[in-house]
């Protein structure tokens, strides 16, 4: 055995230091899965190395597992690999530098296939044991390698061909979509897989990864048909990427779209399926499914889907077929003439749309009092109508005793830090001598004089909100609440909770209605048609028998949620009427707002076509 220049290590010694400081390294880079490449980079800096480079050999032929170095190795010499003998060390002499030693060792694998390790020497000699070692090492590490891909590939199957035989383990086309969709996303490796179906000339999401049944109005539905129509049109007979651009112009997914259908022909093909991987993915990396993988599923996915259209068609077409051949008959000639007729005049005949929408009748000036501050209200000085004055009415007075004790606390600080201070001025005052006492007393004042400024703003701001706990209007009006002095005499609240409501219904009435989800499209299309205002007509419920009429002003730019669990968006339309002079804020408004001209039709049957349009599957 030979010994290594500058080096008292023996063989097991440097075998272990190499190996702990590779799983150190791995540790450290938290990957779990190549504790090898750790130990390669471990083993060229220990032995110093210039090059070290494993090979697989089987028969004639070598390839580079990895290497590591400045003497990059090419497939020239494969040769020279095949003719290294096993639990040996050959020695070949490099091309480059004579001074360098190239030395190979070889150890088996797995039947013919064998590793080879190729190092070339750097400023030290390299043991052969230390070699013969080390390539035992890297193939027992390499076996393991094998031995996981083949478990990967094992479970991989096993969990196509569950997929498969859940794929014709049924005849009902949505079990078999969501099958493809949930399941096979998993088996696939991909982040999402959405079943698309042909209705016509265009496309509806029958299954999506989770979601059984998708909504056709939401944007990821929207873009899923996209990418179909996009890549029908194109009439592609391969998998058609699109890039998924979002908001801020990023790319995130990598979507394959393929037509279910056995000749991949998108003219004929009734179901589409895509497979949203992630970005740069590529079939047979990692996670992801492989290209042959990805094609047996698809081309059974093909053939379960074609069964239901078969078993579908075979059920409804005689049912289908009888009642046109029924409907055509001789004695329903008046009848389909009438009903051609009257369907013509609902096209025809315009007629006013208008939406029924709720609300309330409010002021135009109004107030909302919350409580300033943690406390208890001591008094409330108001009852529902009181009439208030801006800056003057007193609402309430709240008690907080934290806040007061806290002011006491400060005071008998600042009392302690000014006593502290006539105390210094009285010891100058007395000359002591000794310059270090006279530099003691300096910094102390000085540090007390900062103390003074900061609790003096400590306590003006305790007294700021001790005053705030005097609760006064801000508006002229007056005060609305039932039972006011009932609910909030001796009541604790919070910073922020809601106390009072005072409006002016001398300022003017307005307005806040809420316009139901589903209908506000057809405000907006009105406002965006018309150049003048849209007309109101409302009724309040306390004097139903009276309809006003006023102008919409404005539409909110938001959906919110109303008490009642519904989505609307809030409305306002001003109140000029005289007669409203009497009523109170909050009163209930009945009103229609007048949206233009529509077919009869459409606003006599509008509920009808619009639950038609957001659940049909066309």
């Amino acid at each position: 055995m030979r010994t290594w220049t500058g080096c008292h290590e023996t063989m097991s010694d440097l075998l272990q230091s190499i190996l702990e400081a590779a799983g150190r390294q791995h540790s450290e880079d938290g990957d779990t899965h190549d504790f090898l490449k750790a130990l390669i980079q471990q083993t060229s800096a220990r032995l110093k190395l210039h090059h070290l480079a494993l090979w697989t050999q089987r028969g004639g032929t070598a390839q580079i597992l990895t290497q590591l170095g400045s003497r990059v190795r090419s497939p020239d010499d494969g040769p020279l690999i095949c003719s290294t003998p096993a639990g040996q060390v050959h020695l070949a002499t490099t091309a480059d530098v004579e001074t360098e030693r190239r030395l190979l060792t070889a150890s088996a694998l797995v039947d013919d296939l064998r590793l080879v390790l190729d190092v070339t020497e750097g400023g030290a000699s390299v043991d052969d044991d230390v070699l013969l070692h080390l390539t035992d090492i890297f193939a027992d590490l390499q076996r393991r390698r094998l031995l996981e891909a083949h478990l990967q590939q094992s479970d991989s199957e096993r969990r196509v061909n569950q997929l498969l035989t859940q794929l014709h383990s049924s005849l009902d086309q949505s079990v078999v979509a969501n099958s493809l969709a949930t399941d096979g996303a998993a088996v696939l490796g991909c982040i999402r897989a959405s079943v698309v179906r042909r209705s016509g000339r265009s496309w509806n999401v029958v299954a999506t990864t989770g979601v059984s049944q998708p909504d056709h109005r939401s944007d990821a539905s929207r873009q899923i048909r996209s990418w179909v129509e996009q890549a029908a049109t194109e009439h592609g007979v391969a998998d058609h990427g699109v890039a998924d651009h979002g908001a801020d112009g990023g790319s995130d997914r990598h979507p394959v779209v393929r037509p279910l259908e056995p000749q991949q022909n998108w003219q004929k093909a009734g179901w589409a399926v895509v497979l949203e991987f992630p970005e740069h993915a590529i079939p047979g990396q990692g996670t992801i499914a492989s290209e042959q993988c990805l094609n047996t599923v698809l081309q059974h996915a093909t053939l379960a889907l074609a069964n239901c259209d078969a078993r579908t068609r075979a059920t409804a077409v005689g049912r289908v077929r009888s009642g046109w051949q029924r409907l055509t008959g001789g004695r329903w000639g008046i009848v389909l003439t009438a009903l051609a007729v009257l369907v013509t005049a609902l096209l025809i005949v315009p007629a006013t749309l208008r939406i029924e929408v709720y609300g309330a009748l409010a002021p135009t000036e109004r107030s909302f009092v919350f409580a300033p501050d943690d406390g208890t209200i001591a008094e409330v000085f108001v009852e529902d109508g009181t009439r208030t004055e801006a800056g003057r009415t007193l609402l309430c007075v709240l008690q907080n005793e934290d806040l007061q004790v806290q002011l006491e606390s400060i005071a008998g600080q600042l009392a302690a830090a000014n006593a502290r201070l006539a105390a210094i001025d009285a010891m100058r005052g007395t000359r002591i001598p000794g310059a270090d006492n006279n530099r003691l007393l300096s910094a102390e004042q000085a540090e007390l004089k900062e103390e003074v400024v900061s609790l003096t703003k400590q306590a003006d701001i305790v007294r700021e909100r001790l005053q705030l706990l005097n609760v006064v209007s801000r508006i002229d009006g007056r005060v609305y609440g039932d039972r006011l002095v009932q609910f909030l005499t001796q009541r604790p609240v919070t910073r922020g909770q809601f106390l009072f409501e005072v409006a002016n219904p001398a300022s003017g009435w307005q307005l806040e209605l809420k316009v139901p989800e589903a209908d506000s499209r057809h405000v907006l299309r009105a406002m965006e048609q018309q150049d003048a205002p849209l007309t109101v007509s409302f009724a309040l419920e306390t004097s139903p028998e009276s309809v006003h009429q006023t102008q919409l002003r404005s539409l909110a730019s938001s959906v919110d949620l109303d008490e009642q669990g519904q989505l609307s968006t809030k409305a306002f339309a001003p109140v000029s009427d005289s007669d409203l002079h009497q009523e109170r804020p909050g009163a209930g408004v009945i009103a229609y707002i007048h949206c233009g001209q529509r077919p009869v039709g459409y606003v006599w049957f509008r509920r009808i076509i619009e639950f038609v349009q957001r659940h049909t599957w066309l």
